[in-house]
């Protein structure tokens, strides 16, 4: 059987934005006035803690010790009133689950952040409780034991598994699992290795899934 390892934020679900908005709204806060686009192109799919640090030194700013806790319930705040599914991804759920795909999602983020998000785009269903977060087993994208560790779970080998991811970071983990891996590259990156496959949109996956499983 093959399992498919969905990462979350930017591939599910569209919250790419919302989250970098919380981000924005925090350094505001801090003085710091910088365009949400910029963070989403340069800070996306990173580990949280790492990401406020990198953003501390950047602009030269110290932010305050509760900004995870603040952050969270801003994305929470807008999750609840903006997040929508990835343009595509139900018609591609419904096919990955008729042809009897095993499906999990594989996220930096908490357990809350992932269920609160699979819930309110009407996504939970197709993963049960097949949901992983880096921060079950402290490892985080761009490692890939954080996929390794799903893969295992799953009772699969990450040669049977495959990637979907829309960040850096994210194709990098899957590579270095061992998995093959689908870049949906939202935001025209270069690709970090040839081996990688890519789509631009969710609705061209299951032509490039059925292409990988028929190579195997």
């Amino acid at each position: 059987m093959t399992t498919l390892l969905f990462d979350n934020d930017g591939t599910l679900v569209d919250s790419e934005w919302l989250c970098n908005q919380a981000l924005a709204t925090i350094l505001a806060q801090a003085g710091v006035q910088v365009d949400v686009g910029l963070l989403v192109r340069d800070y996306r799919g990173g580990k949280l803690a790492e990401i406020f640090s990198q953003l501390a030194s950047r602009f030269a700013v110290q932010l305050p010790a509760d900004s995870e806790a603040q952050y969270r319930r801003l994305v929470s705040d807008l999750f609840a009133a903006q997040l929508r599914p990835i343009a595509g991804v139900v018609a591609t759920l419904d096919w990955a689950t008729a042809t009897g795909m095993q499906l999990a999602v594989v996220s930096n983020g908490p357990q809350t952040k992932i269920r609160q998000a699979l819930q309110i785009c009407g996504l939970s269903h197709y993963f049960a409780d097949r949901v992983f977060s880096g921060y079950d087993i402290n490892c985080f994208k761009p490692d890939g034991g954080l996929y390794q560790y799903a893969a295992a779970a799953l009772g699969t080998a990450p040669a049977h598994c495959i990637v979907i991811e829309d960040s850096l970071p994210g194709i990098r983990a899957g590579l270095a699992a061992g998995c093959r891996t689908v870049f949906l590259n939202r935001y025209q990156e270069a690709k970090p290795d040839p081996a990688v496959l890519e789509v631009t949109t969710m609705a061209q996956l299951p032509t490039i899934l059925n292409a990988l499983i028929t190579r195997g």
